[in-house]
This record gives C-alpha cells, sequence and structure tokens, in this order.
C-alpha cells in the first residue's frame, strides 16, 4: 500500500506588530507526530520564518516582515501593516515543487490573524486540488461559525478536543485505519511534537499540563481546556534529555498552571531537571503564579534553569485584582518576590506583565503599577489586553468596544486598542509603554 503523505503549514500572518517570543505550532507539530507514528510520511512548511542573524541569545527573534495594504476592514486605522514570516509567491514556489499530499494540515492560532490563514488554505487548494484540506487551532475553536464561513476552500474546520471528528476525516479520505488515536487528555502517550522537521530548533516548548486551576475573566484557557491534564514528571525529562541529546538547550514552558499544587508536581519535576548532568536554559512567557512561588520553589528555578522569572501582577487595583480571577495581591506579590531576590535574581531576572486597555480602565492605574514595580526593582512589562471569545469579559462588554469585535475577529487585536476611551487614549498608552522602559 502506498504511503499517506500529510503536509502540515503554519501559515503566514498579518499584523501590526509581531515577535517571535519562543512561539511555535504547538499543536501542529504533535498532530504531526501521531501521524508520522501511523505511518504517514510528513513534511512541514513553517511560513513563520525569521531573520536568524537577529536571534538573541535566549532564542527569541524577529521574524522577516513585508509592509502591505490595510483591508477594507482595517482603512481607518493608522498604523501600517505588515505580513510576516515567508511570503506568498515563495510558499507558492514551495508548493509547486513537492509532491501532492494526500492530506494538508494548517493551523490557525490568533483569532485576528485568520486572514493569513484564509490565503494560505486558498493557495493549497489552487496548486493541490485533489488533496484534503483540514484547518484547526484556537480561531476554529473561538470562532468556529466564522472559521466555517472564512476557509470555504477546506473540506474540515475542526476545533480543540474534536479529536474524533479528526481521525475519521483521515481515514475517510487515505483508507488506512489510524492504529494510534491518542486523546489530548492523556499527555504520557502523546509523541514527541515533530520539531526535527524544522531545519532548526532554536528551542522546544514542554507540554506538561493543559488547562488552568483558575478562571481568569480575560482568558479563555478554561473554555478550550475545562479540566486539568498533568503529564507525568518521568516524560517531561525524558522528552528533555530527547531534545537534549540533538543539540537542544534551550526549553520553555508554555503552561498556565505550573506550579498549582507545586508540591505533588511542579517541585518535583524541578528537582529532577535540576539533578539532570547537564545544563538546560528555561522561559516561561506565560506568567507563573506569584502566590505559589516560595523560598523553595524559587531556589528550585534558579538551580533547573530559569535564566529568568515572569510572574503576573495584572494590576495594582485590588477591585481589579480580585474581579478579573483573585490570583494575586500586593503581599503574595512581595512575598514572592523576595523568595526571588533570595534565590539570586536580579531586577533583570524578574519581569511582571500589567494588563493595559482593559474595559473603563484609566491609564493612571497602569502608570500606578509600573511605579510600583519599579520600585521593587522588578522589569514591568504592559501586557495589552486582547479580547477572547467565550471569556467573561468579553461577553460583558463586546458591545462596549470601538469596533465590532463579536462579528469579525480582525477587529480582536490588542495592537487595534478595542477599548480606547478618553480616560485612555492610545497617545497614554504610547506614553506607558516609553514609561515602562525608562
Amino acid at each position: 500500500m502506498k504511503t499517506p503523505r500529510a503536509l502540515a503549514i503554519n501559515p503566514y500572518v498579518y499584523d501590526f506588530a509581531a515577535y517571535n517570543f519562543w512561539s511555535s505550532p504547538l499543536g501542529l507539530l504533535y498532530i504531526a507526530g501521531i501521524l508520522r507514528q501511523n505511518g504517514f510520511h510528513v513534511d512541514l512548511v513553517d511560513c513563520m520564518s525569521v531573520r536568524e542573524e537577529k536571534r538573541k541569545a535566549d532564542g527569541r527573534a524577529p521574524y522577516r516582515k513585508q509592509k502591505v495594504p490595510r483591508p477594507d476592514a482595517l482603512r481607518g486605522v493608522r498604523k501600517s501593516l505588515r505580513r510576516y514570516g515567508m511570503p506568498p509567491e515563495e510558499l507558492a514556489a514551495v508548493l509547486e515543487g513537492m509532491e501532492s499530499p494526500d492530506i494538508i494540515l494548517i493551523t490557525s492560532i490568533m483569532t485576528y490573524w485568520y486572514v493569513g490563514t484564509m490565503e494560505v488554505v486558498d493557495l493549497a487548494r489552487r496548486i493541490h486540488p485533489r488533496s484534503r484540506i483540514a484547518v484547526g487551532g484556537i480561531y476554529p475553536t473561538l470562532c468556529h461559525e466564522q472559521a466555517v464561513a472564512n476557509f470555504r476552500a477546506a473540506d474540515l474546520v475542526v476545533p480543540s478536543g474534536a479529536l474524533g471528528l479528526f481521525y475519521g476525516f483521515i481515514e475517510n479520505r487515505t483508507g488506512k485505519v489510524l492504529a494510534f488515536k491518542p486523546v489530548m487528555d492523556d499527555l504520557n502517550v502523546l509523541p514527541y511534537p515533530a520539531f526535527d522537521l524544522c531545519d532548526s530548533i532554536p528551542f522546544v516548548p514542554l507540554l506538561t499540563s493543559l488547562g488552568c486551576a483558575f478562571h481568569c475573566t480575560y482568558c479563555a484557557t478554561s473554555y478550550i481546556y475545562p479540566g486539568i491534564t498533568r503529564r507525568s514528571v518521568d516524560s517531561v525529562v525524558e522528552e528533555i534529555r530527547h531534545w537534549h541529546e540533538r543539540g537542544v538547550h534551550r526549553f520553555v514552558f508554555y503552561d498556565d498552571s505550573l506550579l498549582y499544587r507545586s508540591k505533588d508536581y511542579a517541585k518535583p519535576l524541578l528537582k529532577r531537571i535540576a539533578s539532570l548532568p547537564f545544563a538546560i536554559d528555561i522561559y516561561n512567557p506565560n506568567a507563573l503564579n506569584a502566590a505559589f512561588i516560595d523560598d523553595e520553589t524559587a531556589a528550585l528555578c534558579a538551580r533547573c534553569g530559569f535564566r529568568e522569572v515572569r510572574i503576573g501582577l495584572e494590576s495594582v487595583n485590588p477591585a481589579v485584582q480580585a474581579g478579573t480571577g483573585g490570583k494575586v495581591t500586593r503581599a503574595v506579590f512581595e512575598k514572592a518576590l523576595t523568595a526571588l531576590k533570595r534565590a539570586g535574581y536580579s531586577k533583570e531576572g524578574v519581569t511582571a506583565y500589567i494588563l493595559a486597555g482593559l474595559p473603563g480602565q484609566p491609564w493612571q492605574e497602569v502608570k500606578e503599577g509600573i511605579d510600583y514595580l519599579k520600585a521593587l526593582e522588578v522589569t514591568p512589562h504592559i501586557a495589552e489586553y486582547t479580547p477572547i471569545p467565550h471569556t467573561p469579559m468579553f461577553e460583558t462588554y463586546k458591545e462596549a468596544a470601538r469596533f465590532p469585535i463579536a462579528d469579525d475577529a480582525i477587529y480582536q487585536n490588542n495592537a487595534l486598542f478595542p477599548y480606547a476611551w478618553e480616560g485612555f487614549t492610545e497617545e497614554d498608552l504610547n506614553y506607558l509603554k516609553r514609561y515602562a522602559k525608562e
């Protein structure tokens, strides 16, 4: 029987600003790994190419980019729009030069990036008309009806959690019965993501859990993954060994609840990592919860290779802290910071996120947070609020946005500052960004 062929594509994106902040199409690479374990030949085209000569020592890098005209929906926006990653003509040449695959898998990540995905779906359909195209990811999960309408050239638009539907689609198309059909709530049986298909592996994200113990009003994690699923410590450590043997020394935690019930999970995991016979670098772009950072946890972070620690403050306003999720207070935050400093972390080694652009938020509240962090000798980082469908904050305030964010996901981009008002203008936000860096 002929070996079935699959092509995985991570599309280019349109945005006003984008940077590879340890980002990776992890879900797509897991699916690629599953298909390979079922005997498929899998190719990967990662359109989100970066400028390698600009890559930082920590693994981050700027994307290739090109200024492009704004679509009609963004005609009145006074910002320059760019396409980040591989140009369409370059992608077309790559697709034309390969054997027609049986299945084309395309991921769609940020909701407001769907335009690039739509173009890639149409391009793949034109060049490989007989291939079957499946699109999955965060956008089809959070905006499923919009995704189905926009990806008309696709044969399947599948939300997260519908792996059974996806497996059936693959079997029907290829006539091959899949012997290995794991579900995402058993992370220990998943094959490693297919990073070996990439041209290089500057870092590897480690998926140690799905879901979150908290239900923050601005976050959709609990909608996408209603429960918490954790991977065994042994499995995580073995994956680190696997990639280290292949020359990888940078690892990234994407988890939303890494330190939750740390006595049972995070502390044993960090101890095992610290005892490895080689050193690695660890980064956590998703903030650690300050409420779970004690002296032992902070010391373990330093021992096992966290080159910096990112934690969430979100706001110094107690009402905002309580109203968005109740994860942290000033007292809790300061206790965590004291532990991190005892572990040897300097100002440059601790970054704290502050939310900006929340509905009805005054700009002075963000400045107060920046001043608070500077006084504590912590590096402040402004996290601009992104309205995400199926979150309590989105549902409550969607009609108050200055763009129709519920009608078209293109307006959910935080770069558009959907909740700007007279008490917090775009000029105020630009000032705060400069002020935070001073």
